[in-house]
Formats: structure tokens, sequence, C-alpha cells
């Protein structure tokens, strides 16, 4: 479908009022982020309240790394090798499908889910070592299920 001007014009103005309304797009702001506290914050490209989160994440000078919903190029390009030089702490504002794949890879690099909450079918998240907390947010109350449960939750065969 060819779009005017005009109408591009109309669709950037909707979506930049959406994100300025929606309660996600303060996310950032009341998370405290420092770039001290973050190696990156993950965002996905596809939601306007991820992309307002990650420009008041950039604002506070945390460096950002947008998805179109899968983690592969990021894992593949980035957090792999940061992850072999050390635990880094990384947030977001994702799907679950997203934060999902990102938790499973992080254990292997012995950091765990510290903070989540869903806003608007994203969730915001945060993700460190087990000693870390991540300043603005509120600890993950619920209890970690064993991996096996974990994978049944999703729908796979155990």
């Amino acid at each position: 479908m060819v779009r005017t001007r005009r109408e591009f014009v109309q669709i950037g103005l909707a979506a930049a009022a959406f994100a300025s309304v929606s309660p996600a797009a303060g996310f950032a702001a009341e998370m405290d982020l420092t770039s001290k506290d973050l190696y990156k914050f993950v965002f996905d490209l596809r939601f306007p309240a991820s992309v307002a989160a990650a420009r008041e994440a950039a604002r506070a000078g945390v460096p950002t790394h947008g998805i179109h919903g899968g983690v592969t190029e990021l894992w593949y390009h980035d957090l792999y090798f940061a992850w072999k030089k050390g635990p880094a702490a990384i947030a977001g504002m994702t799907r679950k499908d997203s934060l999902f794949c990102l938790e499973l890879l992080a254990r292997d690099a012995g950091l765990r889910l510290r903070s989540s909450r869903e806003l608007e079918g994203l969730v915001s998240w945060a993700i460190g070592p087990k000693d870390w907390t991540p300043r603005g947010y509120k600890l993950a109350t619920r209890r970690e299920p064993d991996f096996n449960a974990r994978l049944r939750f999703h729908g796979s065969a155990v």
C-alpha cells in the first residue's frame, strides 16, 4: 500500500500521541535508569510504548537495542559475548515471548529475572545477577518455577 506524505505524518503523530498518554511511556523514567546499572535496554520497535521507554533510557545514558520481536540477532552479535566476559544486567520492554527467550539465555550466564511487570500487552523487566537489585524496580515476588514447569507452562513437551 502506497501512502502519501500526509498519511505518513498523520500516522506518526497518532503514534506519538499514543505513546505520550500511555502509562507504559513513563516506565523508563520511573525505573531510575543509569548507565552504570545496565549494560543495555532492549525494546521492541513494533510498539510505540516500548520505543518511548527506550528513548527515556537513552536520555539516561543507557545503551539501547531495538528488536522486531525476535532476540536472535541481539544474542548472536552482542549478549553472548558480553555475558561470556561476565554478568551484565539488562532491562527492557518487550512481549512475553522475547522475555522468555532472554530469560532462558541469561540462566547460562548466571543471571535471573529480577523484576517484571505487564503493561498494555508488553512486559517491562530487568535481568541481572542474584545479588543485583535494579533501582526503581520492585523485585519479582513470584517463586521461580523449576525449568520443567516453565516449559510445560509455555506448551512445550517435557
